[in-house]
């Protein structure tokens, strides 16, 4: 009787822990799927503003493209700006709060906003602001020095002038008494002081919501990943809590009454015995029935046949049940599309108003007609018509190839349905004011084609240095690793053909400014960089745009070399040279290149520089070589090669998982069976795959402390 009390007081206690412990869990899941809803819309490059905010946003910009018939952008606070130095980001973000979300448009476009924000639902959008800047730039909002105003980058001037009026007298503190001097003082701590009042900014604003620049989607990435890891770590010891507590409430817990249990303990006794009678019964049956026993084999054997039978025929009506499925898709897939064409080709279907009030008249005027009295007058007004029209087409022809034989330059089509190729021209040619037009694309085109220049030059300098920083890094991997009696390392230069002409002009020292050297006007001598790398490159500059763009009224040929040009001088590899170097050890280290050597080479030899770079690269991609002092995420290390090592002997395949094992890696390796003894003497565990009769597979796995024994069976 006791022993039950304690066991029901230790049953509640287990079911208050799960139920308390359940709470927790789903409370962690419905917190963590929001997390994890942020942290991908954060992935996909979009910021997680609140949805009605983005939903506003687009309302505004959808009427203002109804009222104007242009894309007038409608763009969040946040951003239009970014912080310069993130020393003061929390401070900035902290004490902007909402303001950072409000809703920005151009003040010639700011009336009609206005009116249909007010059209906007008050009760779901009543968080959502829209800034008069039409006032704001009428207002010459003073900003004080040392102010937050100055750690903000815009380059709208009426944003400018509306961080200006929130921020130019929000003064920059380094600590307490330094805040009591000001009106409205912030520490770089999130500490503000305004209305004579000291306290703290609220820290959701500068890190669940932090929302300016591009370096916050980088930071609320990493902390919304701190979070989920963080209540995966709580999720888990709460899940192990229920775990526990489930297992407790699995257990006996004595709920009948003692007389029960008592009588169970007779009843086992009481098997036991029996259990003793039954072998002895059984003993006698095996002697007595052996042959009984080979009949029901029989009988089994058959059954297993029978099953197998039925189960490949329970096989081929399912392969049938697919079938008829996808049949099944293929024909609502086409009925949907049937549909849709029919949908479409009713909206086409053009209303008549004129036959329309001609149907009223008839109607009206009281001639009932017989259906084929009417249907012989209609066929014979549609031959009429077709008479007619086929007359008028002619004449149109005429008309055409008149135009065409005094006008040879048009390749227009004389017998084409619509005129839509001559109105055009029509509407062109009757334009005037082409000549302002042409002026107006001309100075287009020369800005195009600066922003062209620039654009294009940095981006392939960029790659190129790119591509140097990823050359060291792979080098830094492959220099600690010995390949046999070799070492390789990657080598990238200038490309020595006609296309290397080119790599001075991405890679001139004049377009590596340094700000420290810039004073005064900024854009003037930004200007004079440009104008020296001008000076020296304008010419090849000028070719290879050419090269780019087709001449006018090009051929389809023409267009073709174009994009191929386009696609080659637009990858920065095409400029670049690379090489893969052999080093070969002794009293004078002796480089070879491999481009050179690799044809002379026997087929091993060719592929030992192969797995070298195969591995560098899988190193570099799971952060092998990265610090020990620095974060790094758990990588399975997984590297699956399917028949390497073809070509060598077993003393280079040695080398080469030697290598795999150096760098850590798991190594799943396929070969044929040919090849298996360059294997077993270098891998843990080896697999044989076999399908003789090409109906089932069977496999034979064994270690190799295991190879010795078998290899004598």
């Amino acid at each position: 009787v006791r022993l039950k009390r304690g066991l029901t007081e230790i049953r509640d206690e287990a079911e208050k822990q799960h139920q308390e412990a359940a709470g927790e869990v789903r409370l962690l899941h419905r917190e963590a799927d929001q997390l994890q809803k942020d942290l991908n819309e954060l992935m996909k490059g979009r910021k997680a503003y609140p949805r009605e905010l983005e939903e506003a946003r687009l309302q505004l910009q959808r009427g203002l493209y109804q009222r104007t018939g242009k894309n007038i952008p409608v763009r969040i606070l946040a951003d239009l700006v970014d912080v310069k130095y993130e020393k003061w980001r929390n401070a900035l973000e902290g004490y902007l709060g909402w303001n950072k979300l409000s809703l920005m448009v151009e003040p010639r476009y700011v009336r009609e906003a206005m009116e249909l924000y007010e059209q906007l639902d008050g009760t779901k959008y009543h968080r959502v602001s829209l800034v008069d800047t039409e006032k704001v730039c009428q207002q010459q909002p003073g900003r004080k020095d040392g102010s937050l105003a100055e750690e903000v980058e815009c380059r709208e001037d009426y944003v400018r002038r509306y961080v200006d009026y929130l921020l130019g007298g929000v003064i920059k503190c380094a600590d307490t008494a330094q805040l009591r001097g000001c009106r409205v003082g912030v520490t770089a701590d999130c500490r503000v002081y305004q209305n004579f009042q000291l306290r703290r900014l609220n820290p959701d604003n500068y890190t669940r919501r932090a929302f300016i620049g591009e370096k916050s989607v980088r930071r609320r990435q990493k902390e919304l990943q701190e979070q989920l890891d963080k209540l995966a770590g709580l999720r888990e010891s709460y899940e192990e809590s229920m775990r526990e507590a489930a297992w407790l409430l699995t257990l006996e817990y004595l709920n009948d009454v003692p007389e029960n249990y008592l009588e169970l303990l007779a009843d086992i006794r009481e098997k036991r015995r029996k259990q003793e009678q039954l072998e002895r019964l059984e003993e006698q049956m095996n002697k007595l029935g052996y042959d009984t026993v080979e009949k029901l084999k029989e009988e089994q054997r058959k059954l297993q046949e029978r099953r197998r039978s039925l189960e490949e025929s329970i096989d081929r009506q399912k392969i049938r049940i697919h079938d008829l499925e996808g049949r099944i898709r293929a024909d609502r897939d086409a009925c949907l599309e049937k549909n849709e064409e029919l949908l479409e080709r009713r909206r086409q279907l053009a209303a008549a108003p004129a036959w329309e009030e001609e149907y009223d008249r008839w109607a009206a005027s009281g001639k009932k007609a017989g259906y084929d009295t009417l249907l012989k007058r209609t066929g014979e007004e549609i031959a009429r018509a077709e008479e007619q029209m086929e007359t008028e087409k002619g004449r149109l022809v005429d008309l055409r190839s008149e135009y065409l034989r005094s006008h040879p330059g048009r390749d227009f089509s004389a017998s084409a349905a619509d005129n839509g190729d001559y109105q055009k021209l029509l509407d062109e040619l009757s334009c005037d004011r082409i000549v302002e037009y042409e002026e107006k694309a001309a100075r287009q085109a020369q800005v195009a084609v600066g922003h062209f220049r620039e654009d294009f030059i940095y981006k392939i300098r960029s790659a190129i240095k790119e591509a140097y920083v990823r050359r060291d890094e792979l080098n830094r991997i492959i220099r600690k690793l010995n390949f046999g009696k070799d070492r390789y390392q990657f080598k990238i230069t200038r490309n020595k053909g006609l296309d290397g002409e080119y790599y001075d002009m991405f890679m001139d020292e004049s377009l590596d400014i340094d700000p420290s050297f810039l004073s005064g006007s900024v854009e003037h001598q930004m200007d004079l960089f440009s104008m020296e790398h001008e000076s020296r490159y304008g010419r090849q500059m000028n070719d290879l745009i050419r090269i780019f763009i087709p001449p006018e009224g090009a051929s389809a040929a023409e267009l073709e070399e174009a994009r191929r040009n386009m696609e080659k001088y637009a990858d920065y590899r095409t400029y670049l040279s690379f090489e893969m170097e052999q080093i070969v050890e002794g009293d004078q280290p002796l480089v070879i290149g491999l481009s050179r050597m690799i044809r002379k080479n026997s087929g091993g030899e060719g592929q030992n520089p192969l797995y070298v770079a195969l591995l560098a690269s899988f190193a570099q991609a799971y952060h092998i070589n990265q610090p020990s002092r620095m974060s790094r995420r758990p990588t399975i290390r997984l590297v699956v090669l399917d028949e390497a090592f073809s070509k060598m002997d077993a003393e280079k395949v040695a080398s080469c998982i030697e290598l795999i094992r150096g760098l850590g890696f798991q190594a799943i390796i396929s070969a044929t069976n040919d090849k298996i003894q360059n294997y077993l003497e270098n891998v843990d565990k080896t697999f044989v795959y076999a399908n003789p009769n090409k109906k089932s597979i069977s496999i034979q796995e064994f270690e190799k402390k295991d190879f010795e024994r078998l290899e004598t069976e």
